[in-house]
């Protein structure tokens, strides 16, 4: 009974944090919504969107249910950490983002030149 004032708190915030994956997802996108485009060795940042079944959006970058991946980590690095994409040699790739039920590809190019 001591940590009684804890009790609703806890439940809500166990109830929302495991429906957050949960609610069905409609779409989920990188922004901008372009191929993206790197230099062998630059770092770019990425932003994850999503579209839940209640056609609220919302930021999912940090989630720990997205789950972003290259084709070839070779070519184009995903570092999930810091949110962001390495060129690492000259290629192509594709980038696959799944969160819940929404997946999309986004084309990922990387050239042979280093940014000055």
């Amino acid at each position: 009974m001591k940590n009684r004032k804890f009790g609703p708190a806890f439940a809500l915030a166990l109830l929302f944090g495991t429906c957050f994956a949960g609610i069905n997802w409609k779409a989920v996108w990188l922004e901008p919504r372009t191929p993206i485009l790197l230099s062998v060795g630059e770092t770019q940042p990425y932003k994850i969107m999503g579209l839940n079944g209640a056609d609220v959006r919302a930021e999912l970058t940090k989630s720990q249910y997205l789950k972003i991946t290259s084709s070839d980590p070779g070519i184009v690095e995903i570092d999930q950490k810091n949110a962001a994409v390495i060129g690492k040699r000259p290629g192509h790739v594709e980038i696959r983002i799944s969160f819940s039920e929404a997946t999309s590809i986004v084309q990922a190019f990387v050239n042979g030149q280093k940014p000055e």
